[in-house]
């Protein structure tokens, strides 16, 4: 009979051979992780995952693993059973009914436990099978985190988990899609042309290279040489992805200290002015006058250590970011540096893009930069309704806001498809209020085919894109779903799509916003991302029907507002965008660059 194990409760195990089975009402992944006594990994390689690496006595399957605990190696003395969501089209435990994990021992079923009381969490600790003076018990954990796999893995000391995080999120999304070739597809016929002079072809720019720079040689090289050279580079890209991180993760830190340093010395100074002012005979007097003088004293020195601590922690990473900007890759680097000299199409799709930056009101110097992971797991919204920080931004005229919203729509998107090898991301344009303008920028790609079509500017048009691109989604998600991927339609385009809607919600009805929210709830799964450029104002027909849509993506602001919150202690970060000095210029030759790799290979 099976017992009902509450988190933290545990009980021996019978018999070596043990079994641990996860039921969720969602896709998730399963992973094992072997700790030492020290309750960390030996090395990374004790991460264990589906149809990976594989140890002698464990075993993982779709929704279980299998341990003989007789056969593990003799310095494990833990093993957690964890799982994750992500990838897998649900963001969260907590939109789910409770996973519950049934645990057998010889066979026999021992013990159930539910995992009550998720929320945002993305993934979690479910048991742990753990040695105890010689013999082996079972114990219910049920620990969860916002952060998702990368920041369980990191409390158990994995040094490098972007690899296994991607593989995770592979296995439970499955591939996007088949490599889809441009070159092997016929193009879409280019837009007409406006007439626009943002048609036209851009001359190159000051202070951006004119060219990419060629690639290194490999001459010589075999094809294990190249391999490892390919794997050595990802990792130094890894390690420098886990340093902004890091100092990210610092300066709130060392942020939250200075606030509760500050928060401690004012609750101190009014208790110590309330003792003396509550007493109307001790008030006016030279010793009460006195103690009032030592109280604000001493509420001054505890401000200035808090401030000196906060000073030194962020000279520290602010020299940290100064040391690391010049190695970040070109997609997670600013538009002004130089290493865009050396970008070339990838053979991989990047492990970042760059959103801009992001600073906390007490030190506004340390900019610390905003990366994105890719493939992006949830749509952006660009709010162009932004109101901005009050005194950063005054004076910002509503339609400059609006102009600089679709400025950094297009930059965000050059970026992407630089991001990813030639063919393998296309762009689909939606903007019926500024009658196709927003498609301009993007002209040097229509012979490539990776601009798809012209511009949707009405609203029939936009009805046509967007039953297209549902198509794509339900026809992708149904293959992955049977496992029947190869039976695909050949006229149905499985590269990854990006679409992007310019002043939304111009031209949508329900049934296409409808869409819509479909494309960015379920389209990341199966190879669809979704960028918004619209803001709520203009959206209030609609009422509460486009709240889901607002939450399920990331908003960024055309303008520096203090809304994107740090998942360690949840400070207001303002977020700045990084656009480029000279307008949609830089963006355009470097869409220039990636149409001519698209047009004559890497």
């Amino acid at each position: 009979m099976s017992a009902e194990l509450v988190r933290g409760q545990n009980l021996p195990l019978p018999e070596p051979h043990v079994a641990v089975d996860l039921t969720v009402q969602c896709p998730v992944e399963l992973v094992a992780v072997l700790l030492d006594a020290s309750l960390k990994v030996r090395d990374d390689g004790d991460v264990l995952q589906r149809d990976g690496r594989t140890v002698a006595g464990l075993s993982l399957r779709a929704q279980g693993v299998d341990v003989d605990l007789s056969a593990l190696p003799a310095d494990v003395d833990r093993v957690i059973v964890a799982a994750t969501v992500e990838g897998g089209g649900v963001d969260r435990f907590g939109a789910v009914d409770a996973p519950v994990a049934s645990v057998t021992s010889g066979g026999a079923p021992i013990a159930v436990f539910t995992i009550t009381d998720l929320g945002s969490e993305r993934a979690i600790q479910t048991v742990e099978l753990y040695r105890r003076q010689g013999a082996w018990k079972v114990r219910a954990v049920g620990q969860g985190y916002d952060g998702g796999l990368d920041a369980l893995l990191r409390d158990v000391g994995v040094e490098l988990r972007a690899p296994i995080v991607d593989r995770v999120r592979m296995l439970l999304a499955g591939p996007a899609a088949p490599a889809h070739s441009a070159a092997s597809t016929p193009g879409p016929a280019a837009p007409q042309s406006s007439g626009r002079p943002d048609a036209q072809p851009v001359p190159p720019i000051a202070g951006f290279p004119s060219a990419p720079s060629p690639a290194p040689s490999t001459a010589g090289m075999s094809d294990a040489q190249r391999e490892a050279a390919a794997l050595e580079a990802r990792r130094q890209v890894e390690r420098l992805y886990e340093q902004v991180w890091g100092i990210f993760e610092d300066a709130a830190r060392s942020a939250a200290s200075y606030r509760s340093s500050v928060g401690y010395a004012d609750n101190r100074l009014d208790k110590d002015l309330e003792d003396v002012l509550n007493d109307p005979a001790a008030r006016t007097s030279p010793a009460g006058l006195a103690q009032q003088d030592a109280a604000r004293a001493k509420h001054r020195e505890l401000i200035e250590r808090a401030r000196a601590g906060l000073d030194k922690d962020s000279a520290q990473l602010a020299a940290e970011v100064a040391q690391l900007e010049p190695k970040l890759p070109p997609e997670m680097a600013r538009w002004d540096s130089p290493v865009w000299a050396g970008w070339r199409a990838p053979e991989d799709t990047a492990l970042a893009m760059r959103l801009g930056d992001l600073h906390l009101p007490e030190n506004p110097q340390l900019r610390i930069p905003m990366v994105l992971r890719l493939p992006m797991e949830r749509g952006l919204w660009i709010d162009s309704g932004a109101s901005g920080v009050d005194g950063d931004v005054a004076g910002v005229a509503d339609e400059a806001v609006r102009a600089r919203a679709t400025e950094l729509a297009v930059t965000l998107s050059a970026r992407m498809l630089a991001a990813f090898p030639v063919g393998d991301l296309k762009l689909h344009v939606v903007d019926p209020e500024g009658k196709g303008a927003a498609a301009g920028p993007f002209a040097p790609l229509a012979a490539s085919g990776l601009l798809v079509g012209p511009a949707a500017t009405t609203a029939p048009e936009v009805s046509a894109m967007m039953s297209r691109l549902m198509d794509r989604v339900e026809l992708a998600r149904m293959a992955l779903e049977s496992g029947a991927t190869d039976s695909l339609p050949e006229h149905i385009d499985f590269s990854r799509q990006l679409l992007v809607v310019h002043g939304f919600p111009y031209a949508f009805d329900d049934r296409t916003m409808t869409q819509l929210r479909h494309l960015v709830e379920e389209g990341p799964r199966v190879g669809v991302h979704v960028m918004v450029v619209g803001s709520r104002a203009d959206a209030q027909s609609f009422g509460p029907l486009l709240d889901p849509l607002w939450r399920a993506m990331l908003r960024l602001t055309p303008i520096p507002e203090d809304h994107i919150a740090d998942p360690w202690v949840g400070h207001a970060w303002t977020y700045t965008p990084d656009l480029p000095s000279d307008g949609t210029g830089v963006t355009q030759t470097l869409l220039t660059w990636v149409a001519s790799s698209a047009a004559g290979g890497r």
